[in-house]
């Protein structure tokens, strides 16, 4: 297994050219790249050239320190926004490009959460909400498989939400029964409902299982604190990867402690990438 981290937890402290360098000094082999994960950043607003200009320079910085992009994450927003068919397009369309652009990267996975017309704490309305996402996500696989990237469908922390918890993501996903369909799964979001992600890795298994998310809390709130300060049994979580033969990155959702003394800064870097180093062997 590889391990990774947000690239923005380092590049935004140091820039982009030394938080790549610090990046690869700390062991790392790939990163979770999130412009795309909002509809109103910069990278949906600029000219096509610009956009990929943009891409190919950052790849290869990234390529030039040994790393590589392991995911990005699809747009959305929140509060939910996609009760219009509007706010449905818009988003749509930023996703498209957003699939492009993780092509340009080189990066197989892009990381989706599922559309929430009817808000993200509706517990009503379950068979439309499915009926609407597998419609709308059965035309972006079609635009993912042309561009040779895999949606990857994450759990959330929405329990209310009848398209959230871990096992739903895993009904729905054999549902579309597409190969260009797997899973993330988020360990903090499944702790909200108190499922063990051990348990979780072994329910999906490797066949569906193909990024994660990684990150701890108090088994109630989304709070994505770093592994070992909440209630996720990271022993076990790392005996489940090996035991279904996972062979992706354990990617990090979560960041070094913010700090203006570069001490315990560096420290704490160390300590979390020795955390998911410990997680992933």
């Amino acid at each position: 297994m590889k391990i990774g981290i947000g690239m923005g937890s380092y590049t935004r402290r140091y820039g982009l050219e030394e938080g790549l360098r610090r990046l690869k000094a700390h062991g790392y082999d790939a990163l979770d790249y999130s412009a795309f994960i909002h509809t109103e950043n910069p990278i949906f607003h600029v000219s096509s050239s610009e956009f990929a200009a943009t891409l190919c320079r950052e790849r290869e910085l990234i390529e030039a320190n040994g790393l590589f992009v392991g995911q990005t994450h699809g747009a959305w927003r929140c509060p939910a926004r996609d009760a219009s068919e509007y706010d449905r397009a818009e988003r749509f369309a930023a996703m498209v490009t957003g699939i492009r652009g993780t092509a340009l990267l080189g990066a197989p996975y892009f990381v989706i959460h599922c559309i929430m017309p009817f808000g993200e704490n509706n517990p009503d309305h379950r068979d439309e909400l499915w009926e609407m996402n597998a419609e709308y996500y059965e035309r972006l696989c079609k635009v993912a498989e042309d561009c040779g990237v895999t949606l990857c469908l994450e759990n959330l922390p929405f329990t209310a939400l009848p398209l959230s918890r871990t096992s739903e993501v895993l009904e729905f996903v054999r549902m579309m029964n597409t190969p260009t369909m797997k899973i993330c799964l988020d360990t903090g979001h499944a702790a909200v409902y108190g499922d063990s992600p051990a348990d979780m890795v072994r329910m999906i298994g490797k066949d569906y299982l193909a990024t994660l998310h990684v990150h701890d809390n108090d088994g109630r709130s989304d709070y994505h604190w770093r592994p070992g300060e909440g209630v996720v049994d990271w022993v076990d979580f790392g005996r489940a990867l090996h035991e279904i033969g996972f062979d992706g990155v354990v990617n990090l959702e979560t960041g070094p402690v913010q700090t203006d003394d570069p001490i315990a800064r560096e420290q704490s870097e160390l300590e979390l990438a020795a955390k998911v180093k410990a997680i992933a062997t």
